[in-house]
């Protein structure tokens, strides 16, 4: 990152630091870093059919937790890993029932939804 006094004296092509960023943070990289752990660390991934829940996470984790608002509904998702592994979904209840797959079907007037995704 190029701040302080040198900022002003590299905008011309003969600057030491020419062509380096300024403000890589401005770039988009956190958007980005968003989608990468939200859509494909924890799996959370909106689909036409519904919300897909596919984690693919560190074996070390226990699970986690986290909340998606989707299609004007929240989604209180709790993620279980009690064997440790890194991939794969062993079952899924939404709102207390047992649904096949791993995509949260929407539901016509539904506001929240409580899912729970063992791994396995």
């Amino acid at each position: 990152m190029i701040g302080g006094k040198d900022a002003g004296a590299d905008i011309g092509q003969t600057g030491k630091n020419f062509g380096q960023g300024k403000n890589s943070w401005l770039t988009g990289t956190a958007a980005w870093n968003m989608v990468a752990i939200s859509q494909y660390i924890l799996g959370i991934q909106p689909d036409f059919d519904g919300l897909s829940i596919n984690p693919s996470i560190p074996h070390e984790w226990d699970g986690f937790t986290a909340i998606r608002r989707y299609r004007g509904a929240t989604y209180n998702i709790t993620v279980k890993n009690p064997n440790h592994v890194c991939k794969g979904v062993a079952s899924m209840e939404v709102n207390g029932q047992a649904v096949d797959g791993c995509i949260v079907p929407i539901t016509d007037g539904q506001k929240e939804y409580n899912v729970v995704i063992t791994m396995g």
